[in-house]
């Protein structure tokens, strides 16, 4: 059997490695930081632990008795050593955990830095004179910080990283709420296979995954909402499933939404039920500007989390003020750049 080893700048691209290799059956041995690099062990079949052969008895030995026990001399006397157990012929070998894994995550990786910018629009001119950042964090902020819900349902437009964030989800629930058990539900139209990443990382975060039929959407979910075991339902494939439907099941609608996006494109899609929150993903690439910010405090939602990066963990967090000053602050420094 041989081993695989795979070292990447991040875990999302020695997973990927991982699969493109060994296919989707294969067994992770092991997930380490080394020299800044994430280095994966995987198999594609379980190890065989040999056991080591037994050592031989002499009869000459004056150590050792005619039931080839090896007698040990000891401070107290004369002693016998325990008739020791053969070692299993199968063993199975030490997977790294969640919690693991997800400390070496925090130690090595820091919150995301910014690769690269836009150049972002003028912002929408004030029609209030009581428009300024702090009616902006009035309009977009809510009262609260966001908390996790028992039930959430994932929407939004194509491309925006919906099923990645179903995952990170998942992790944060574990990280802050030790002992939930959250499932990831995506439903499935027909008889398509589930998305590979999903598979393998549902798989090493040891998260079940569920595809229930589209119909039967009603049918897969738990008669209450358990804060134990919250139910994320990724509709990355479930174009028919309206946010409103899903406010019916009592799921908290989270939508998606790529950064960088134009406030044309932002009124199309913020068209959801009210008490949803906006995730903006992929933070890491683009700074919202001014006139995204208008746009979104237009809408009449909250922006709660912000998500961006390779990786599940680490690379989900709540929107407070400070960010969003940050967010502010950048957009106004480069238009004085640019003038």
């Amino acid at each position: 059997m041989g081993i695989l080893t795979v070292r990447a700048p991040d875990s999302q691209q020695a997973m990927e490695e991982v699969l493109r290799r060994l296919g989707p059956e294969a067994y992770i041995l092991s997930t380490t930081q080394r020299d800044g690099l994430v280095e994966i062990r995987a198999a594609r079949d379980l190890p065989v632990v040999t056991p080591p052969a037994p050592r031989p008895v002499r009869k000459d030995d004056p150590d050792a008795d005619e039931a080839g026990d090896f007698r040990r001399l000891t401070l107290s006397g004369l002693s016998f050593g325990a008739a020791r157990e053969a070692p299993p012929l199968r063993r199975e070998p030490r997977v790294q955990t969640f919690a693991e894994m997800l400390e070496d995550r925090q130690r090595q990786q820091a919150r995301p830095a910014l690769v690269a910018e836009r150049n972002p629009q003028p912002p929408l001119p004030a029609t209030d004179p009581d428009e300024g950042f702090e009616a902006l964090v009035r309009h977009l902020l809510p009262s609260r910080p966001a908390t996790l819900p028992p039930r959430l349902a994932i929407v939004g437009p194509a491309g925006a990283g919906k099923t990645m964030l179903a995952l990170r989800f998942a992790a944060l629930m574990m990280e802050e709420r030790p002992g939930a058990e959250p499932v990831i539900l995506a439903p499935r139209i027909g008889g398509e296979p589930a998305d590979a990443r999903l598979r393998h990382w549902t798989r090493l975060l040891a998260v079940p995954l569920e595809r229930p039929p589209l119909d039967g959407i009603g049918q897969a979910l738990l008669p209450r909402p358990d804060p134990w075991r919250p139910e994320i339902l990724d509709l990355s494939c479930s174009p028919g499933v309206t946010p409103e439907a899903l406010a019916e099941t009592g799921a908290k609608v989270v939508l998606a939404l790529p950064a960088g996006l134009s406030p044309r494109a932002l009124r199309h899609w913020t068209q959801a039920p009210a008490g949803s929150l906006i995730c903006l993903t992929r933070t890491d690439l683009w700074l919202p500007d001014g006139a995204e910010l208008a746009a979104l405090a237009a809408s009449g939602l909250r922006l709660g989390w912000e998500s961006g990066g390779t990786g599940v963990v680490d690379a989900l967090w709540r929107v407070d003020a400070d960010r969003l000053g940050h967010w502010v602050e950048a957009g106004e420094v480069q238009g004085e750049e640019r003038s």
